[in-house]
């Protein structure tokens, strides 16, 4: 009796003890592994390049739209009219703003300027999972953008003539997805 009443006070802290050891391997294993846990995002992404700008000053780094891109613009006010937009990303040129202002003021959204060499990262991501965001750049950076965000290289700089591409890029855990499409 004796026996019985010492095996069950000890049973428990040794089955204890070995489960702590097991689970200590399997820490172990995985730390050997590198096994990494990553969060699988889901968002979609319109990218867009600025509309028209003002060509009658080639000195001029900074142009605003001409009337032609204040039109574009419009137009993608309307193009978007419809679509939930959370997020909108602006290069610090004057032509990024000006070409998402309709969509901002119409979705009461302020944009956000960012760097086209930095954006795309793990924080970028994050910030923007389960989100519609807009990103209005330049013809040789919103490819790359969309490269980034697609994870291969499939698309060249734009033409300097191409204000009304828009690539809409879906992102679904590891489906990553890029539809082209022209929005005149």
């Amino acid at each position: 009796m004796k026996q019985f009443l010492l095996l069950l006070i000890f049973m428990p802290l040794f089955t204890f003890c070995g489960q702590q050891k097991e689970k200590n391997i399997e820490e172990q294993s995985s730390e050997e592994n590198n096994v990494v846990e990553t969060p699988l995002y889901k968002a979609t992404y319109y990218l867009i390049r600025h509309a028209e700008k003002d060509r009658t000053d080639p000195q001029n780094e900074d142009p605003s739209l001409n009337i032609d891109g204040m039109m574009r613009a419009k137009n993608w006010a309307k193009y978007f009219e419809t679509i939930k937009i959370d997020e909108i990303y602006v290069t610090k040129y004057i032509r990024t703003k000006q070409t998402v202002s309709f969509i901002a003021q119409q979705k009461a959204i302020s944009p956000k300027t960012y760097n086209p060499n930095t954006l795309y990262s793990e924080d970028f991501l994050k910030e923007t999972n389960g989100k519609t965001v807009i990103i209005s750049g330049h013809s040789n950076t919103t490819p790359m953008l969309v490269n980034k965000l697609i994870g291969e290289q499939k698309f060249n700089d734009m033409d300097d003539s191409d204000n009304a591409t828009l690539f809409k890029v879906s992102i679904d855990g590891n489906n990553r997805n890029v539809e082209t499409l022209k929005v005149e």
